[in-house]
């Protein structure tokens, strides 16, 4: 095990620099954008550090892997949310004025941070709710959890959305 910070150092220079390239390369290939898959290696190179005391050397590589998947993977899930949310507010917008737009566009963007901020299972319920249209009860058969543990993560959800909005959703 490595015991001194400069060995910890050391290590983790030599296993990025023999890795950086096959994972950013990996998650290229997943995403088609090279800008996503450089910022996800750096994560998956921060997740490395935080754990460098748990991993065998035998395993590093694997870890690598799995953790640039999962964090891809979690990626395209708030991408696709993103993407659909946006649409559902925006859709209705074409007879509008452009102020209008505008103000709308500036309040999706403020919102998009906010739910993007909130925790990842209360927002998943957040927004099967609000942008599926899907019950409680659905949502938590979906999850197999019981409705009382959905109504908890709504209420969180939408606690942090009136903290940070300053009203009532």
């Amino acid at each position: 095990m490595r015991s001194s910070r400069k060995e910890n150092k050391e290590w983790f220079g030599n296993i990025f620099n023999e890795n950086y390239e096959y994972i950013r390369n990996y998650l290229y290939y997943l995403s088609g954008d090279m800008e996503l898959a450089e910022d996800l290696v750096q994560d998956v190179f921060l997740q490395l550090w935080e754990k460098k005391d748990s991993i065998k050397d035998e395993t590093v590589r694997a870890f690598l892997f799995t953790v640039a998947k999962n964090d891809f993977l979690k990626s395209t899930r708030r991408k696709k949310n993103d993407l659909k949310f946006r649409s559902a507010i925006f859709e209705n917008s074409e007879n509008k004025s452009p102020e209008y737009i505008l103000e709308m566009k500036e309040f999706d963007e403020k919102l998009q941070r906010i739910i993007s901020e909130i925790p990842e299972k209360s927002r998943a319920v957040f927004l099967m709710h609000r942008i599926d249209g899907m019950t409680y009860n659905e949502i938590a058969g979906n999850l197999k959890v019981t409705v009382k543990a959905i109504e908890k993560q709504m209420s969180k959800a939408l606690s942090i959305l009136n903290e940070k909005l300053g009203k009532k959703i």
